[in-house]
Parts: C-alpha cells; structure tokens; sequence
C-alpha cells in the first residue's frame, strides 16, 4: 500500500473509532527531537502551490491536497531522497490533513518540514507533523536540526503530562514543560535536546556552540 493510502485508511479508523474531527486530529506533545528522529524525511522548503489531486488506483483512489515544494535544505532522508517536490495530506481536515496558514502560502514561508515518505516515493504530512516556520524556530532548535538531534535518536524523549511520572530506563528523559509552564513549546523544548551522555546515560543538554554540558540528567 502506498503511503498516502496508509495515512488515509489510518485517519479514516480514527475517525470512525472517535466519530469526529477534533477527536480524530489530537495530536500529543512532540518535542522537537522525537519528531526529527521519528520522520523519515526532513528538509527546509517553502510551498509555493497547493492543488487537489486523486492518489491511489481505480478502487483506492480518493481526493489529497498535494503542495509543490521549493526545498531549499534537506536534513535527513539522503538515502531515500535527493529533493522533496510534493507533500501529500488529507484534502479534508477532519481526516487530520495538514493546512498551511494564509500568511505561510502568500508570502512562501520558508518552514521546516518533517514527514513521512511510503514505498511509493511520496512524502506525506498531516495536522500532527512538525512543520514549523524556521524563521520561528530558536537557534537551540535550528542547531539540533542541522547538527545534533540525529547523533542521539537512541535517547526517547517522555512527556511528562501528570505526577508522578518515573523513568522507564536510562536512555529516556522526562519532558516537563507542559507540567510546569502549561506550555510544551518552552525551555526544554527551545534549548535543550536528550543526549547521550559520557556514562551512557541519556540526560538534557543545551544545544549552544560551546559544547556546555547539560544541567538536567536523565534523573530529572
């Protein structure tokens, strides 16, 4: 099954499981490393036309949302791609489809886009991507992208949504930004990415040219 056909029978079970659109599109807290390291394609680019299309075959087909992409920058997917021309989502919202504010299409923004690419070659998104303006992104988040975050997808990032949460092993850090600050976009998502450590343990550390050390451990 291709990949726009995967994220479309995936959506359609949500829908049909939870019976709406803001059931059916509630994404959880990503930070920023979980969401590099879980994509298979990873680049800078601006969208530059959104047009409606039919993907899949004669009896699987259905109506995508396809955006032509001027990429600018790819972080990761050399291996599966050399350039990203298209992105394929949902055309319907409530089956999770990805819609670019009015300001990102009519000034061509230039963002950040992680997705998904199937066996077909096509890179799909949905509302649940991370696909973030990069001029909104803070230079810890723009040097784990180019740099670092690849080095430690060994280290799982959890977000801490309730206490008490606890650790399940050492390659895991807590994520409590949304604890503290109601907020998941704040310090440990900003600055911060979950490294591996000279012990072997996976611990936070701030993403700066100094190559300071983290002041969180994974303890923490």
């Amino acid at each position: 099954m291709n990949s726009v056909n995967q994220v479309g029978m995936l959506a359609l079970l949500v829908t049909l499981l939870f019976g709406g659109q803001s059931n059916a599109c509630s994404c959880g807290p990503q930070h920023p490393q979980t969401a590099f390291c879980h994509s298979d394609i990873v680049i800078k680019g601006k969208i530059i036309q959104r047009e409606q299309v039919t993907a899949g075959n004669a009896n699987e087909g259905s109506e995508w949302i396809r955006y032509e992409i001027k990429q600018t920058k790819m972080f990761k997917g050399f291996e599966k791609a050399t350039d990203v021309q298209y992105l394929y989502t949902p055309h319907d919202g409530g089956l999770c489809g990805f819609e670019p504010t009015d300001d990102v299409l009519d000034n061509q923004k230039e963002l950040v886009i992680a997705g998904m690419m199937g066996e077909d070659g096509r890179v799909s998104v949905s509302v649940c991507s991370f696909i973030q303006p990069w001029a909104n992104l803070t230079s810890s988040q723009k040097r784990g992208i180019m740099f670092n975050y690849k080095n430690h997808c060994n280290c799982k990032i959890s977000p801490c949504q309730f206490v008490p949460c606890a650790l399940s092993s050492e390659q895991e850090c807590l994520w409590t930004d949304g604890l503290f600050t109601r907020s998941w976009d704040h310090v440990q998502a900003q600055q911060y990415a979950c490294v591996k450590q000279d012990n072997g343990v996976c611990g936070w550390a701030p993403q700066k040219p100094t190559g300071l050390r983290g002041v969180f451990t994974s303890n923490q």
